[in-house]
């Protein structure tokens, strides 16, 4: 159906009000209206691991808010955009580096101390200087209060005389192994058995459970002493500075009475190291991060350019 002479001229008089934009500022704004952003070119500006939409939703609300008049002020403001965009992946980057680095210090120092542990533990049992021993002082007392320094020490411990628990329950024969490491728990000497009252009275205690157990491996110790002890220990000869137990129930209430107060105490020291081990794993985070903060400002300043160098950071 043709149209009526009335609605050309509407037509046309609806075309005369949408001439489009009158001002320059306007018209730029029009003619900036098919300009695509940097998202859209051949080498976008995200990386693999950013959201792409994310970028060109940025971009884009850069774009409304500052309402660029040509095109000039637009390439600034997607400029500006990009640089926050960068400038927010740097910081992310630092993070990673510093968390990183943070990570690591920790790792090797648990590693130290369980070395450390480790080694404790041998030079305790350890029956003389001999091999990677050797030039050390065998000095149980000190070697205990070491390994008391750390949580993981003090649990070394505590899993050593809950093995000495489950001997005395388990109503096991004891062994010179046994006696031995239960005497160096103590942080003493078994040969000093015939001096110390405390170790007497535990020699005294193998021996109700077993005739000649405690007396045999004391004298067992006696032979293997060197005639250049001091106080002319190989002069020395076995004797009984306390009252025997009456019966083997006495002799094992007697072990576990040594066992029961050694975990007590260790308990409460493993609740003072871990308080204090707390304040120096935060101290060493902080160590940690003021070193990566500085091998970030490296990478960021062109310091590293390839992942060697980053790794290098982190020696």
């Amino acid at each position: 159906m043709p149209a009526t002479e009335a609605q050309i001229r509407a037509n046309r008089e609806n075309a005369q009000k949408s001439t489009g934009p009158k001002t320059e500022a306007g018209k730029a704004k029009a003619r900036m209206n098919a300009l695509k952003h940097g998202m859209r070119s051949k080498s976008p500006f995200a990386l693999p691991q950013e959201d792409p939409a994310e970028l060109e939703a940025r971009l884009r609300e850069w774009i409304e808010e500052w309402q660029p008049a040509n095109v000039i002020e637009q390439t600034l403001v997607e400029r500006a955009a990009k640089a926050s965009w960068a400038l927010e992946r740097v910081e992310r980057f630092e993070a990673a580096l510093i968390a990183r680095q943070v990570r690591k210090a920790m790792l090797r120092s648990r590693a130290r101390v369980q070395a450390r542990v480790g080694l404790l533990g041998r030079r305790l049992f350890a029956t003389g200087n001999r091999g990677p021993l050797e030039g050390v002082n065998d000095d149980p007392a000190a070697f205990v209060a070491a390994l008391e320094d750390s949580p993981e020490g003090v649990r070394w411990l505590l899993e050593r005389w809950g093995e000495m628990r489950d001997l005395i329950d388990g109503d096991h024969a004891w062994t010179y192994t046994d006696q031995f490491m239960f005497v160096r728990l103590l942080g003493k000497h078994p040969f000093d058995a015939v001096v110390d009252r405390e170790l007497n009275a535990i020699f005294l205690a193998w021996e109700a459970l077993e005739e000649g157990r405690g007396v045999e491996f004391w004298g067992h110790l006696h032979l293997g002493s060197s005639r250049d002890d001091p106080a002319l220990s190989r002069c020395r000869r076995w004797r009984e500075l306390v009252d025997r137990p009456a019966d083997e129930a006495e002799a094992r209430g007697l072990l576990r009475a040594v066992v029961d107060a050694q975990v007590e105490r260790l308990q409460d020291r493993l609740a003072e190291v871990e308080e204090v081990e707390g304040d120096d794993a935060f101290e060493m985070a902080e160590r940690a991060s003021f070193l990566a903060v500085g091998a970030g400002s490296r990478v960021v300043s062109g310091g590293a350019d390839s992942d060697e160098d980053a790794e290098r950071f982190d020696a």
